[in-house]
């Protein structure tokens, strides 16, 4: 099992206390977002854990020494994480636990999408319908289409992490290679957007009822920081 970190990217709707730091940086409690993020992946058995620097790589990489591997991706000013994910293409393979670097998760959820066993699993929140956060429409227990949900369709929101084996991630490969040569300020979950609609099984975990956050702006930061006790 191997988990990748997309750390890539400026986190704009932060300024301005993110202009010179990563905002998996950002203090929740007494840890970062990604010291956070790391420490759980470790304590569920993942060992191999690559984060996808840009931004400000020098002061990730200075922070996390050897503990991580990574890797640098250039174009972060001008593209989103569809092409971040697709400059790293040779690391999908077998089982992969693919997330955003803005996220603040309990174990649980972790430790949920690590047991799953299909080809392809999001992580989403079906309580409510988030206005800042990826839409999501499902059936029973497939995703019917992500990114381009209407408000109107939607049933929940993807939270920012999913898990990928390795049929999973040749699916994924093959759709972004389709996509790559544009969509270049699109996340790639665009990709799974358009297999769910070609009839690919893309199977999802519900957080309804656990505690995550992902933080893109300042008020989101204040209340992880207010109730950064909650997560475990």
């Amino acid at each position: 099992m191997k988990a990748i970190i997309l750390a890539a990217g400026r986190g704009t709707r932060l300024y301005p206390i993110t202009l010179e730091l990563p905002k998996g940086l950002l203090k929740i409690g007494n840890e970062t977002i990604l010291d956070r993020m790391v420490r759980q992946f470790k304590e569920t058995g993942i060992k191999d854990i690559l984060i996808v620097v840009g931004f400000q790589k020098e002061i990730l990489m200075n922070h996390f020494g050897s503990s991580v591997r990574y890797i640098s991706y250039k174009d972060f000013l001008t593209t989103n994480n569809l092409h971040t994910l697709w400059s790293i293409r040779n690391e999908l393979n077998g089982d992969v636990i693919v997330s955003f670097a803005d996220l603040i998760v309990e174990n649980s959820i972790i430790f949920d999408l690590i047991k799953s066993n299909t080809n392809v699993t999001m992580a989403i929140d079906t309580s409510k319908v988030l206005e800042g956060t990826m839409r999501v429409s499902v059936n029973e227990n497939k995703i019917e289409n992500i990114t381009s949900t209407s408000i109107q369709e939607a049933d929940g929101n993807f939270i920012g992490i999913a898990k990928f084996n390795s049929k999973g991630c040749k699916l994924l490969l093959s759709e972004m290679c389709s996509l790559i040569n544009g969509n270049y300020k699109d996340y790639y979950t665009i990709a799974i957007d358009n297999l769910a609609r070609k009839g690919s099984e893309i199977n999802y975990l519900d957080v309804k009822g656990h505690i995550w956050r992902e933080i893109d702006t300042k008020d989101e930061y204040d209340e992880a920081c207010n109730i950064y006790d909650s997560f475990n």
